[in-house]
């Protein structure tokens, strides 16, 4: 503490000033004027200026032994009603995952970015995850320290967002990976064939899909009021929530985002699938017991949308050589069926609700095995 005179026409009194440190590192200034510089007076001003500073960092909520963990709860809680359901879900996998490596009890001043650029090192290089969940991980990370600024937990923490992971030489395992996103003619149709003995219902599902190019939430948030059969168009409008709170009922959540809403217009082959589900729908509701009417086309037996986990489960049965079947190959090969037709990337964007051409590019610019055979044939065709 020190003591500042100051003097003007009504006499001379006294500033007593501290200087203090924030929990966070920011240094700040206090004062209190007095008519005195006794001893009792300075024995006060300290007395009174300590509880300026205790008052300051009260109202500030600083503590300067809130973890990382903490903070991680308030950026979860804080950021929860500005996103969808899965999206939160996704944050608190991830969070899950940052304090694998880094300890819950740790200060957040304390967490170094040699700890985080480690935690990026070894899910990335050691155990061998994806580079698109690594830089995930760091985002997260960059999330919750620009929460503890905001909340002045925190001083600096431009070393935290200057960390960066590089991604690893392509090798032929990826190269593979990349080609093997779509599924040509012949390893649909003995997907097809292979799904009909397990579950005909489920067959037409996944043929839907590979004629329309819907994200599998799109498909199974359809409903029969967005089904046009005049017009041959489905309107995709939502996406089912999987992520729903204390086991209440499916939520019917917005689309991806704004691109996503979209006119489908169907092939001959999607109005019949769509006729052979709605009346198999009509059968299971009449002669189904606890069947209930939810306003969805594809159903299993009780009326509710069928569960994605359920489909992929279904799909582990069937064995394509060099191809990991989910549901989301099946739009990828809508994507390269369009292209092998020669359609312009624009409209398939349009159709399939992508805003970056990027997503759909990765799919496009690959080959498939008949426009190899196209070049081939040209080729041969010119030089004869």
């Amino acid at each position: 503490m020190w003591v500042e005179t100051l003097t003007n026409s009504k006499g001379t009194r006294y500033k007593y000033c501290e200087r203090y440190e924030l929990p966070n590192g920011d240094t700040r200034k206090v004062s209190i004027t007095l008519n005195s510089n006794s001893a009792y007076a300075r024995k006060q001003a300290s007395i009174e200026l300590q509880n300026k500073i205790k008052d300051v960092i009260k109202q500030l909520h600083l503590d300067p032994n809130i973890t990382m963990y903490e903070v991680a709860q308030l950026w979860l809680e804080h950021t929860e009603p500005t996103v969808k359901i899965s999206t939160h879900l996704h944050h608190k996998l991830y969070i899950k995952k940052i304090f694998t490596y880094i300890d819950t009890t740790t200060p957040i001043v304390k967490v170094t970015p040699i700890m985080i650029e480690n935690m990026a090192y070894s899910v990335y290089y050691k155990e061998e995850l994806s580079y698109q969940y690594a830089k995930s991980l760091l985002t997260i990370t960059r999330a919750i320290f620009k929460h503890a600024k905001r909340r002045r937990l925190i001083k600096d923490i431009h070393e935290i967002e200057d960390i960066t992971i590089k991604k690893k030489p392509f090798s032929h395992t990826d190269i593979a990976k990349k080609q093997n996103k779509f599924l040509d003619a012949g390893e649909l149709k003995s997907v097809l064939s292979q799904l009909t003995k397990i579950s005909p219902r489920i067959a037409l599902l996944i043929e839907f899909m590979s004629l329309t190019g819907l994200r599998i939430g799109e498909l199974l948030a359809l409903r029969y009021c967005d089904y046009d059969k005049e017009k041959a168009t489905i309107n995709i409008n939502g996406t089912l929530q999987y992520y729903y709170k204390n086991g209440s009922d499916i939520k019917r959540g917005t689309p991806k985002n704004i691109y996503s809403v979209r006119d489908v217009t169907l092939d001959n082959r999607c109005v019949k699938i769509l006729s052979t589900i709605m009346t198999d729908n009509k059968r299971q509701s009449l002669w189904f017991k606890g069947y209930e009417e939810h306003g969805y086309i594809f159903t299993a037996k009780r009326g509710n949308p069928y569960d994605m986990q359920y489909i992929n489960k279904l799909l582990k049965q069937v064995h394509i050589e060099g191809k990991h079947l989910t549901t989301h190959i099946f739009r990828h090969t809508h994507i390269s069926i369009l292209a092998e037709l020669g359609i312009p990337l624009k409209a398939i964007m349009q159709r399939v609700g992508h805003n970056d051409p990027a997503t759909t590019l990765s799919i496009y610019t690959h080959v498939t095995q008949q426009m190899k055979d196209d070049i081939i044939e040209k080729l041969n065709s010119r030089n004869s």
